[in-house]
């Protein structure tokens, strides 16, 4: 299996998020989050998003341009995916996760080898997964404001079973089931009658580069 590599960055747990979303964008692999697989939806946003790793955790910086900003959820594992959301699945072994932000960070994760034998991921383990958003609830715009807005986001290597050399599948996501115009677009595109993120078997390859 061979993909897409991703570059080994320095620690950068230590650096404020505006000089990480630098990083990320000067030192990262972007893709494009561009793939509409549903006609009935074909609203079209410009998403990129930024990938890395360090030593312990893999970093991903979702760019985000000219979305109608949803935010409502504020707790960790609430229904993100009905606020502008980004998403990023990924399976290693068996086993596929979940990782769902809304704008503010707010996450939804879950594990599983399918979708009806899956479990939520624990207090402990989601307080581990770093958030770095651009908006706050103090900022957020007006929900029919076309407006950009960014979300690095740090998840330890540990919780997703990966390390240095693993090569996993993976498939990164933007949607809003909720927000003024609904959409679910992807990287990988996807080949399923209604919209679908829950299908391992459209992931793609990807590899954390040694």
């Amino acid at each position: 299996m061979s993909g897409l590599k991703i570059p080994y960055l320095q620690e950068m747990f230590h650096e404020n998020p505006s000089t990480i979303r630098k990083r990320m964008v000067t030192s990262g692999a972007m893709i494009n989050i561009d793939k509409i697989n549903w006609e009935e939806f074909p609203h079209m946003l410009d998403v990129k998003v930024y990938l890395g790793y360090c030593d312990d955790r893999l970093w991903l910086h979702y760019a985000v341009s000219n979305d109608f900003v949803r935010a409502v959820c504020r707790h960790d594992q609430e229904p993100v995916w009905q606020d502008s959301c980004v998403e990023f699945f990924v399976k290693q072994n068996d086993i596929y996760r979940n990782f769902e932000f809304n704008s503010l960070g707010v996450c939804l994760s879950g594990f599983g080898p399918k979708r009806n034998a899956r479990e939520r991921l624990n207090d402990d383990s989601m307080a581990q997964i770093l958030r770095f958003p651009s908006l706050s609830i103090e900022s957020l715009p007006s929900e029919d404001v076309p407006t950009n807005w960014s979300l690095t986001v740090a998840i330890p290597l540990e919780l997703i079973g990966l390390k240095s050399g693993s090569q996993f599948m993976a498939n990164f996501y933007k949607c809003g089931d909720k927000t003024k115009v609904p959409h679910y677009i992807s990287w990988s595109p996807i080949k399923a009658p209604v919209p679908d993120f829950h299908l391992p078997g459209f992931f793609a390859p990807l590899e954390l580069e040694r």
